[in-house]
């Protein structure tokens, strides 16, 4: 008789693990700060909960297609409806286009390092993810070096803008030579509400109708726990997505909050003023004890600290020790350990940061 794991599709066994232990750990100790990951650290308002609160009284009722809520946010592309495709978060649009257009052994094209959900997602679908690491001078795309890993078996592109972790903005000229390859393109446009002076790419879809967007409301909205996201495209590419999603794959609940906040677009303004404030306030400690902070261009701060010596495992467990802070561990870079990654939380944990930088870091 077979084992189970005989049972399972191949691709199954050897796809890597989006790893979320660290989770379990910060519910386990809520006295720790909590700037590990790209969360938002102000809750929702009290208009966002009493909507939510309110949607559970018809809670016995499968959502519609929730045309309303589409068409304010295809206004905020200068789309309609149709272009709007709602999802349970944005890694739902991961998981989703990779089983739109990967079978097994069609390559994925990422940079390196990069948000660590897309290679799993793809190795799921039997992909085979071709990571091209980032220009070792300034951490940008290396456009030229991804345009030269394209093969036959390539049928989709990924690029984040800004990037997570390093935060950094794809010039539009170097976007645009994707765009002119065909092949599809998936723009994740997760922090971009952090730099609303910067445009999204939506502009691209009415000359190449294989480019689609991917949008959260866990980030700058605040919405993590929620689960809110809306993939950008053409009809025909929201389409697809619609096909491949879950039926009532957005909740009520998640539906009735996001017309919330956005009937309240202070609450995000407030929470991207808080935000930015503090990157400000590490940008200056970090220097000031000699570190190499990245622009920080959304709720993150890619920082490098290799010039000190210290290992990356080194700095996220005196963190944790010093002033029971968790930190993001990020993977070498060009073959150089000791970078990190910081996402602001409230001011109480700020501070703890900023201390745990001047001790740490600043006395020799």
């Amino acid at each position: 008789m077979k084992q189970l794991k005989d049972w399972f599709v191949p691709w199954l066994l050897t796809a890597r693990e989006y790893n979320t232990a660290i989770l379990d750990k910060a519910w386990a100790k809520p006295d720790y700060g909590r700037l590990m990951l790209n969360e938002n650290p102000v809750p929702p308002s009290e208009k966002v909960i009493k909507a939510v609160t309110d949607i559970l009284t018809k809670g016995n009722r499968y959502p519609d297609s929730m045309l309303r809520l589409r068409t304010r946010l295809g206004k905020l592309h200068n789309l309609g409806p149709d272009n709007i495709g709602l999802c349970n978060g944005s890694s739902e649009i991961i998981d989703c286009m990779m089983r739109i257009f990967l079978q097994p052994g069609d390559e994925f094209i990422i940079s390196t390092p990069t948000f660590e959900l897309f290679p799993p997602r793809a190795e799921l679908a039997g992909g085979k993810v071709v990571s091209v690491p980032l220009r070792k001078e300034d951490l940008q795309y290396d456009t030229d070096a991804m345009l030269k890993a394209i093969t036959p078996k390539t049928k989709l592109i990924l690029v984040i803008n800004p990037n997570n972790p390093t935060g950094i903005f794809i010039d539009d000229k170097d976007l645009i030579r994707f765009c002119e390859t065909g092949i599809p393109l998936c723009v994740d446009e997760a922090y971009l509400d952090y730099h609303p002076e910067m445009p999204s790419k939506d502009f691209l879809l009415k000359k190449y109708p294989q480019v689609f967007l991917s949008h959260t409301f866990s980030k700058a909205y605040g919405f993590a726990g929620i689960r809110f996201g809306y993939v950008v495209g053409t009809e025909e590419m929201v389409k697809a997505f619609n096909a491949m999603f879950l039926p009532w794959n957005v909740s009520l609940m998640a539906m009735a909050a996001a017309e919330a906040i956005l009937d309240n677009p202070d609450e995000v303004v407030a929470k991207v003023k808080h935000n930015n404030r503090w990157m400000e306030i590490f940008t200056k400690e970090l220097v000031q004890v000699g570190l190499k902070p990245f622009p920080a261009h959304g709720n993150y701060m890619l920082i490098d600290a290799t010039m000190t010596g210290k290992t990356t495992a080194e700095i996220l467990a005196a963190g944790l020790e010093m002033e029971h802070i968790f930190l993001k561990s990020i993977k070498p870079i060009h073959g150089k350990d000791g970078y990190f990654r910081v996402t602001p939380g409230v001011d109480e944990e700020n501070d703890r940061f900023v201390r745990f930088v001047r001790n740490y870091f600043g006395k020799k």
